[in-house]
């Protein structure tokens, strides 16, 4: 009869534990921004297998780009809200990166992979394939924290390729 008691005990406790879980709240909210989103925007186009929405605006020439390739990329990137957080168009030079490499997000190189040169696309990404729970920001010389992108913000990149160096086989 006591192990039973405890028993039960603990199965009441886990499924407080679980349903007070704050993360849950956190993506349910997440997910109520991006279907707003699409509803707002007139999208059409269903997530891809990672939940990533990729809507084609000008479709590029060649073959896709794949993994290894060397891309240079001109983008603007926004909140859901429509706010720019920041964008490298003016720049001289395009962002150059390589498609699987730890030097971007992940939703980067699974979105541009959905490209060719001369493409240019929104790539709409949930905060799992950009700066997760955890978000982004950055400490100052004081050790003052500065929170550019809080956690679980999806995001919305406006991308051009405008540079494509395939990898050696």
């Amino acid at each position: 009869m006591k192990n039973l008691l405890y028993t039960i005990a603990a199965v009441v406790l886990a499924a407080t534990i679980i349903s007070c879980n704050p993360a849950k709240a956190y993506e349910e909210e997440e997910k109520s921004l991006i279907d707003s989103y699409i509803s707002e925007n007139n999208i059409n186009i269903a997530p891809d297998a990672d939940g990533l929405y990729y809507i084609e605006q000008v479709p590029g020439t060649g073959e896709l780009i794949k993994t290894g390739d060397s891309v240079g990329v001109y983008y603007t990137l926004f909140f859901l809200t429509g706010e720019q957080l920041q964008s490298n168009v003016e720049a001289d030079t395009p962002y150059r990166l390589r498609i699987g490499s730890y030097e971007v997000i992940e939703g980067w190189s699974l979105g541009l992979r959905y490209m060719k040169l001369g493409t240019k696309a929104r790539i709409l990404l949930p905060s799992s394939l950009a700066y997760g729970p955890m978000g982004y920001g950055y400490y100052d010389y004081y050790g003052n924290y500065y929170s550019v992108i809080p956690g679980y913000t999806p995001l919305l990149y406006q991308m051009e390729v405008v540079e494509l160096v395939r990898a050696r086989k």
